[in-house]
């Protein structure tokens, strides 16, 4: 069977929104803020990795945008027959490929121009080796744009990705916790839009005030959107599981290292804009793509781990850690207290 999507129309319109990129910076540089951040972030935090951290990579944005499209690949291919593509009459399936494979490659060009680092593997497919890597042309930017001379830039931007090196490889359950959410969500929820759902869907907007539906949809995600109900603790508590990851790493990058000074203010003052700075399209193309609710994990969880280490301090957030039972549930976000007497009580 066919593919739904024309995945070498994908390439190469991801290809084209990418842009070409400058030659790849020195290598040294980055492998030095690297080592230094998994010092810092190691000290900080006391988790220590039970394997080697992956070396530090300079990557362009096509590069960047080929990875990523071959793990779209991967997941969209689990949902082809869900979506009910085997169903669509020969002739349509050319055309829609193509049509999908334009949007989804414009959609990962535009993220590979925002994107500085991943620590990246896979959630979906077979088991393979993780990569630390960074987009060498968005970081030349983020040096000229951020408060900081360019070395302080790279090293803040650095224990953001190294902390969750560490942080997956010192508790190494996350890794497979992650996988298996991804897969249940994948291969195990009904994924799709129904007559019905539409139906009810057109009842919900017309009776709405538009100002709280547009509010409503803004703060919330397509994959949410697409989904029954059912389905929503599946994808609730795997948004609260990321955004507690990212919110430490948000957390660890402007506590673990003090030699940086007063720059990491001035610098988180400069980051939070970069991310909020964008015209609409830009916007609505972050929607799509799930970007927004990446920026509301990274918001919403540093505001937990920044509460939970004010109340009890860092080896309290660390708890998190333990097991699936002790990650924060979505609402706990939102209340770093609850969540700290919640796992107390379940340690007596």
């Amino acid at each position: 069977m066919a593919e739904l999507v024309d995945w070498a129309v994908a390439a190469r319109v991801a290809a084209v929104a990418a842009g070409d990129s400058p030659e790849k910076p020195a290598a040294e540089p980055l492998h030095r803020a690297a080592e230094e951040s998994a010092i810092a972030v190691e000290r900080y935090t006391g988790l220590r990795p039970v394997r080697p951290i992956p070396a530090a990579e300079w990557v362009d944005r096509r590069e960047w945008a080929a990875l990523n499209l071959e793990a779209m690949r991967t997941a969209i291919g689990s949902l082809e027959q869900r979506l009910g593509g085997a169903d669509l009459p020969a002739p349509l399936r050319a055309p829609l490929g193509v049509v999908a494979g334009a949007q989804i490659g414009a959609l990962v060009g535009y993220a590979s121009r925002r994107v500085l680092g991943q620590y990246e593997f896979p959630v979906l497919g077979p088991e393979r080796e993780p990569r630390l890597l960074f987009v060498a042309p968005n970081v030349a930017a983020a040096q000229r744009e951020l408060d900081g001379s360019p070395l302080t830039v790279l090293r803040w931007i650095a224990l953001h990705e190294v902390t969750h090196a560490v942080h997956l490889s010192a508790a190494p359950w996350l890794r497979e916790h992650l996988r298996g959410l991804a897969t249940e969500l994948i291969e195990g929820s009904r994924i799709g839009v129904s007559a019905g759902d539409l139906s009810r869907a057109a009842r919900a907007i017309a009776t709405s005030d538009p100002r709280r539906l547009i509010s409503e949809l803004w703060s919330s995600d397509p994959l949410t959107l697409l989904s029954p109900p059912e389905s929503r603790p599946l994808i609730e508590g795997t948004q609260a599981a990321m955004a507690s990851i990212e919110g430490y790493a948000e957390h660890v990058m402007d506590a673990a290292a003090p030699e940086l000074g007063e720059d990491v203010a001035s610098l988180r003052f400069g980051m939070d804009r970069r991310r909020e700075d964008r015209p609409p399209l830009a916007r609505l193309l972050a929607w799509l793509l799930g970007m927004e609710l990446k920026l509301r994990q990274y918001r919403d969880g540093k505001r937990f781990c920044d509460g939970v280490v004010e109340l009890e301090g860092i080896a309290a957030l660390n708890e998190a850690w333990a097991g699936p039972d002790s990650l924060p549930t979505l609402a706990e976000l939102a209340d770093p207290g609850g969540w700290l007497r919640r796992t107390a009580a379940a340690t007596v």
